[in-house]
């Protein structure tokens, strides 16, 4: 298996399950990270890496280079980086989830997403997860990428909320000790408006308390990522079982992976690389009662 790149990794992982076809403030927020994992890229991997004042100096250098980045310049990180991963194998783009909901599928909207290889995904989040989620030494490496999706909101697809607390500790533990993490767990790239945004939109995550700034809580963006969506279905008579069926063959007939997986006591549904509960439910247009599900994402199982 062809070995990645920082970036490469990184985007992987975040352009999963993201719009292709228009830009939005999450994917914004992703490209500018893999705009300066590009950068942090020619530092990975040499006798650099374990050079503070070369390090800090290249991490500087690429967080001044992503904070204003210009449309047409995202696009063109995006459309080469895609690219790539699609020559590769890796990426491919498939019709959107929310184009599944009821709103956008009768309107013709055509909407398109990135779905990342499964596998490739896979090995590269339970890779990053047992590192940091264990006891040992935590790489470089390991280190950037989790800084990466700390600043693009994308620290929520692979880690619980219990979870996140012992990130939290373990990257604390880390930056006291060592002059590289403690300069990039104190470095931002995301934008005012992200931050904004992200409160705006449910303000619910209160993530990496920072104790080198004097106790204060730095909030991140949380952006939405994944979509709830509403599927109508004209099912009278029928089991919740039955219903669950049909909402799986009318993902899989619009391009999805889709599979059952039980979690606890719970049944839920993987939807290509991503997690959703499903709510069989009864929404109202112009007062008419339409039978249906509501898919919610689920973060992390």
């Amino acid at each position: 298996m062809k070995e990645l790149v920082l970036s490469q990794q990184y985007a992987v992982i975040a352009l999963d399950g993201l719009e292709s076809l228009h830009p939005s403030m999450a994917k914004s927020a992703v490209i500018r990270a893999i705009a300066a994992a590009k950068v942090m890229e020619e530092v990975m991997h040499t006798e650099a890496e374990s050079d503070p004042a070369v390090f800090i100096l290249k991490l500087n250098e690429a967080v001044e280079g992503v904070k204003d980045l210009r449309k047409k310049d995202e696009k063109q990180i995006e459309e080469e980086m895609a690219g790539l991963l699609e020559a590769d194998g890796l990426m491919e783009q498939i019709p959107d989830i929310l184009g599944c909901d009821m709103d956008y599928y009768t309107a013709g909207v055509e909407l398109k997403a990135y779905r990342s290889d499964e596998d490739t995904y896979i090995r590269i989040r339970e890779g990053l997860r047992a590192e940091i989620l264990e006891e040992g030494v935590i790489s470089t490496e390991c280190a950037v990428l989790l800084w990466l999706l700390r600043e693009s909101g994308c620290i929520h697809d692979l880690f619980s909320v219990s979870e996140q607390d012992q990130v939290q500790r373990r990257m604390t533990d880390a930056a006291a000790e060592n002059e590289i993490f403690r300069a990039m767990w104190q470095t931002e790239f995301h934008s005012a408006v992200e931050s904004f945004a992200g409160r705006f939109l449910r303000a619910k995550h209160n993530l990496f308390k920072n104790p080198y700034l004097e106790g204060v809580n730095l909030i991140f963006p949380y952006l939405e990522r994944r979509k709830a969506i509403f599927i109508d279905f004209v099912v009278f008579g029928t089991d919740v079982r039955s219903r669950r069926i049909a909402i799986m063959e009318h993902l899989s007939k619009m391009g999805h992976y889709v599979e059952e997986v039980k979690s606890g006591s719970e049944t839920l549904l993987k939807i290509d690389n991503a997690y959703y509960r499903i709510f069989p439910t009864v929404k109202r247009a112009y007062k008419v009662p339409i039978q249906g599900a509501n898919l919610v994402p689920v973060y992390q199982m």
